[in-house]
């Protein structure tokens, strides 16, 4: 049976939580200061081991350059040599006619501006278009 005067010491006692508050502020302040954010500027790619180049006279090249403007879809170009923008649908014909005539690997040579998105879709646009066509991302060596 509890006494008049251990009711009273029971109801009074609680557990002080700003300290554990504290505590936790503080460990959240140092981990949002330490993290590094960003980081997205340069990005180390390792080399090549196992890849095989595609020789220029067995694929169709392309050229994938940014936009000019940020609404615009990225610029097309065909070939190496001499260069020709074309839009997506002429570069689908141009890879057409190449597996027409035997060149079934296509190098998709993007400048590092180009989103990875665009990448996809015009990857996307190709094989959708050319079944037979077979898709390369071109790589330059380091110099």
């Amino acid at each position: 049976m509890l006494l008049r005067s251990q009711v009273s010491e029971a109801i009074d006692e609680h557990i002080d939580m700003t300290p554990m508050v504290d505590v936790v502020f503080q460990l959240m302040t140092f981990m949002l200061f330490s993290m590094q954010i960003g980081g997205g500027d340069s990005l180390s790619i390792p080399p090549a081991r196992h890849g095989v180049g595609v020789d220029e006279n067995e694929a169709v090249f392309l050229t994938i350059l940014p936009a000019r403007n940020p609404a615009d879809r990225p610029r097309i170009q065909i070939g190496t040599v001499n260069p020709e923008s074309v839009d997506i649908d002429r570069a689908c014909r141009a890879v057409s006619d190449g597996v027409a005539k035997g060149l079934s690997r296509v190098v998709l040579l993007a400048d590092g501006q180009v989103p990875h998105g665009e990448m996809l879709g015009i990857i996307s646009e190709i094989t959708k278009r050319e079944s037979g066509a077979t898709i390369h991302i071109g790589v330059k060596d380091p110099e």
